[in-house]
């Protein structure tokens, strides 16, 4: 039995990656999405603070890295 091609093996570690991100950013979207609706239930309430869009920030920050490695391990990869 033959060993699975390492890059193809670093290729789906990235891949799982950028999914586990991608449904982090969208539980924290939906948590958002619910102040908001709440938010706007209340125009007079407190506005959203840092700390409530901070999570959102860090998914995407978090995403973006996960592609841009994934982007570099495709284009480094040697074509036969």
């Amino acid at each position: 039995m033959s060993e699975q091609d390492p890059w193809i093996t670093r290729a789906e570690e990235l891949k799982t990656q950028m999914e586990a991100l991608l449904v982090a950013q969208l539980e924290e979207y939906e948590q958002m999405t619910v102040k908001l609706e709440q938010w706007k239930q209340n125009p007079g309430g407190s506005w959203l603070t840092e700390q409530d869009y901070r999570p959102w920030q860090e998914a995407l920050r978090k995403l973006e890295a996960a592609q841009r490695d994934f982007d570099a391990h495709i284009s480094s990869r040697v074509k036969k």
